[in-house]
């Protein structure tokens, strides 16, 4: 194998902190593999190198050590994110709400951040977010998720590439369902002192949104 791969897959797996058995076992291969082609003993198929590089999310060109123009932005809309089971090497489907996939072949699940190690802290942070969203109904809980959403979306801009992409998207989601939280708050505590027109008057907005179906008949009924 050319020296400068070796050296190139070494210096990536030591920038995103892995061992040589983290690596190995998320690309479906044996640490010694890993071991081989970091000391230039093994050689490696260009197929191969592609999944490396999906993995650390560079391209290919990083690894081979060749010099290529700038890239090209992302199509978002054509542009799949792809990474293989290392089981049975069928396609696998993302959750980034609960921070895993899964094969769509033989359903085994890993977390995402196993995947792509970088966006370990923005998939922890979207996660919390949505936990908060779903806990109890208050403003502080709103305010706290679209803070921590915003902080995932000014780490995901640093990058340009279709993963960020993907979670900008789904902490815009998040933002929106943060906003729904906020006013249906905001309806309930019109509702719960008896201000009743008040309270339509925010619910209305949020329709179908936990019980807010409920508590507009119930205002209706008392108008």
């Amino acid at each position: 194998m050319d020296i400068q791969v070796a050296e190139n897959l070494k210096k990536l797996r030591e920038e995103h902190s892995l061992t040589q058995e983290a690596v190995a076992e998320s690309l479906g291969v044996t640490a010694i593999v890993i071991y081989m082609w970091e000391a230039g003993r093994l050689p490696i198929e260009y197929k191969t190198l592609v999944r490396i590089a999906e993995f650390y999310d560079v391209p290919v060109e990083t690894i081979l050590g060749t010099k290529t123009e700038e890239p090209a932005k992302p199509d978002t809309k054509s542009e799949k994110i792809t990474f293989y089971c290392k089981v049975c090497g069928g396609d696998l489907v993302y959750d980034f709400d609960a921070g895993t996939s899964k094969c769509a072949n033989c359903g085994n699940k890993w977390a995402i951040a196993e995947l792509y190690p970088k966006y370990k802290r923005v998939i922890a942070t979207i996660s919390k977010a949505n936990k908060i969203l779903n806990s109890k109904p208050v403003l502080a809980s709103a305010d706290e998720a679209k803070l921590l959403f915003d902080q995932a979306i000014s780490e995901c801009n640093r990058y340009n590439d279709s993963v960020s992409c993907e979670l900008v998207k789904i902490c815009t989601e998040g933002q929106e369902k943060a906003e729904q939280l906020e006013i249906y708050c905001r309806g309930k505590h019109f509702f719960d002192n008896k201000a009743y027109k008040s309270a339509l008057k925010e619910l209305e907005k949020v329709r179908g949104f936990r019980d807010a179906d409920d508590m507009i008949k119930r205002c209706k009924r008392r108008n």
